[in-house]
């Protein structure tokens, strides 16, 4: 029996480019068949009528036999909807999750598919080419470029996005699904679970890339500020979550030193760098408990310190605890922003400088990463 290929594109808005990412998925078709892996593409028509979206693509495209169109009218702007629709109805060896406005490069798909084969990997994590044209240097992966990835040492925590080649089994084994109901973030602990829980990862070393676009426009759901507790509402589940209550101590350090050095410092830099009326709607009382709870959050997930954060980044969060207003809020980032090289790579224990989530370790090892071409393309 032929294993088979599942690209699964949610789409929500007929401008935007889903004949090329249909083009891009279906030109890797003959590929496929010659390894003897059949090829489907479910395009899964969100809120809108199928029609809404086949009456703006060429008709070659419509009538393509491995185009399936699935409508979901969950009325809801999340697109955790229709990723779930599509994941219950698939009966595919392997899934791969496409946004609309992205594309495959050639050859992806089968190149993924070999690397899933000799270890049996759970997902093979996608290269991703970025919109400025670079391949995202993530996961944090040893400089030795490991076969199957080690979930903490190679820093599958910063990896977010669930792009590549999923096994389907691995999925409902660990029980991936996307987290419907929030605004944001829906991805985040379906993606770690899978990481974490799922079985072997594997990276394809010089592999094509799934390619990012810059075409989604102004309705990006994500490019919203809102408040912290809407921001990090999927925290509040995560924490609660009974895979991540039960993994190691060195596993949930791992994930909440990323999320702390990714989401939180980040979403307090985003607040800290506003000006005028929208910066003092941007941080009140409500947003310093918001703040409070959600560092106690991480704290606790990681054993009761992050130890591995950088001077900088450990000095932003307490001052945020503490910031009553705006004010208060932009003069700490700008103390983050004018930090010296050492607040940035050293720890403020000297014990975790070199810990596989600090700074420092980050820093030395991307000069490996560099030398080895770990990233690079063949």
């Amino acid at each position: 029996m032929n294993q088979s290929i599942e690209v699964i594109i949610p789409v929500h808005d007929p401008a935007r480019p889903l004949a090329r990412g249909l083009r891009s998925v279906l030109g890797q078709r003959a590929e496929l068949a010659a390894l003897g892996v059949d090829l489907v593409v479910t395009v899964v028509c969100h809120n809108l009528a199928v029609a809404a979206f086949t009456d703006s693509l060429p008709s070659y495209l419509v009538a393509d036999d491995a185009v399936a169109w699935l409508p979901c009218l969950d009325g809801s702007n999340s697109p955790a909807g229709p990723r779930n629709t599509a994941l219950a109805a698939s009966s595919a060896t392997f899934l791969c999750f496409l946004d609309s406005d992205d594309y495959l490069e050639p050859g992806a798909l089968a190149a993924w598919w070999r690397a899933a084969q000799e270890p049996q990997a759970a997902a093979v994590i996608a290269p991703l080419r970025t919109p400025e044209g670079s391949i995202l240097r993530t996961p944090r992966i040893r400089p030795s470029k490991p076969a199957v990835l080690d979930p903490v040492r190679d820093g599958l925590a910063y990896r977010s996005l669930p792009f590549g080649l999923l096994r389907r089994q691995a999925l409902l084994g660990c029980g991936f699904g996307y987290a419907e109901g929030i605004p944001v973030g829906e991805d985040l602990e379906a993606t770690l679970k899978l990481w974490f829980r799922g079985g072997r990862i594997v990276y394809p070393y010089g592999a094509p890339a799934y390619q990012q676009t810059d075409d989604s426009g102004p309705e990006r759901v994500t490019s919203t500020l809102r408040p912290l507790a809407e921001e990090f509402q999927w925290l509040d589940a995560m924490v609660q979550a009974p895979w991540l209550r039960e993994a190691t101590l060195r596993e949930r350090r791992s994930i909440a030193v990323k999320l702390m050095r990714i989401h939180g410092i980040g979403s307090l830099l985003r607040r800290g760098q506003l000006t005028g009326p929208e910066a003092e709607a941007a941080w009140s009382e409500a947003e310093k408990k918001a703040w409070q709870n959600i560092s106690r959050h991480l704290t606790d997930m990681a054993g009761g310190e992050l130890a591995a954060l950088s001077r900088k980044d450990a000095q932003l969060s307490r001052e945020a605890a503490k910031a009553n207003n705006a004010q208060q809020l932009r003069a700490a980032v700008v103390r983050h922003g004018q930090a010296g090289r050492m607040d940035e790579l050293v720890t403020e224990q000297p014990l975790v400088l070199l810990s596989h989530d600090s700074v420092l370790r980050h820093y030395f090892y991307e000069q490996l990463r560099q030398q080895r071409r770990v990233f690079s393309l063949r």
